[in-house]
């Protein structure tokens, strides 16, 4: 049986999916920031699988995948194969001079996209950092941007003050805090909203048209209800977009 194993290693979080060829998808994601690599791996299944190929997106860096790389081969004697961003793959056509300088979670994200819908898009990825990219209906990438996500903006905001003390995060939304932890928050909300909001208003004009809208990421769930547009929610459009390229590559 053939068996693919996709991951999504994020600087926070990874996310992996079993793809069977007779059987259903198996999946999970695992927190890795902050602790041993070898420790967050351990929450994999016992009864997992052995794949046939690994394929892996990794903006975690190089360290990371090294370490990856020997844990997956003293599990399974496997190695995977790390994709980067190229000049084009799976109807997406970059935009960078230096396509490999791209984060390869949001080529991969864009791939998925495709993958999805033909019409003019943007993709807008919220992790420790938000991304958001333009397609053209013809697939090619009409450039975009990169903010820091919540979590990033508040610790930045909490490490570079000496009166604003780190509290708990409110709940539940609200236009303006009455305490300094809810001030903060909803400042980083409005922020970060106001950030993706902008940046789909000037896809939209550079792609002359209507833009259909896939957030992933995970803090995606969260910021839907909040934007001003609607939006497809689509938690696992880098993998997605990784089972495309390894469909292609029939590896």
């Amino acid at each position: 049986m053939t068996a693919r194993l996709l991951i999504d290693a994020g600087n926070t979080r990874l996310k992996w999916r079993l793809d069977a060829e007779d059987g259903p998808r198996v999946a999970g994601c695992l927190v890795h920031r902050d602790r041993p690599l070898a420790e967050a791996l351990a929450e994999l299944p016992d009864a997992l699988a052995r794949p046939s190929a690994i394929w892996c997106g990794s903006v975690a860096g190089s360290h990371f995948d090294t370490a990856l790389d020997a844990a997956l081969r003293a599990r399974w004697s496997l190695s995977p194969i790390f994709v980067q961003a190229t000049a084009a793959a799976g109807g997406i056509v970059s935009a960078y001079a230096e396509p490999a300088r791209m984060g390869v979670d949001r080529w991969l994200a864009m791939i998925g996209a495709r993958a999805r819908t033909r019409r003019a898009c943007c993709v807008i990825d919220a992790g420790t950092a938000v991304t958001v990219d333009a397609l053209a209906a013809d697939g090619r990438h009409l450039g975009g941007t990169i903010l820091p996500g919540l979590q990033l903006m508040r610790t930045a905001l909490y490490g570079n003050t000496r009166r604003i003390p780190a509290g708990p995060v409110p709940a539940t939304p609200a236009g303006l805090g009455r305490d300094t932890a809810a001030c903060v928050a909803a400042g980083v909300r409005h922020a970060v909203v106001g950030g993706i909001t902008g940046s789909v208003q000037s896809a939209g004009a550079g792609a002359g048209e209507g833009l259909h809208c896939l957030l992933t990421g995970g803090d995606g769930a969260f910021l839907a209800p909040l934007l001003p547009f609607a939006v497809e929610l689509v938690p696992d459009l880098v993998l997605d977009g990784l089972a495309r390229l390894a469909g292609s590559a029939g590896a």
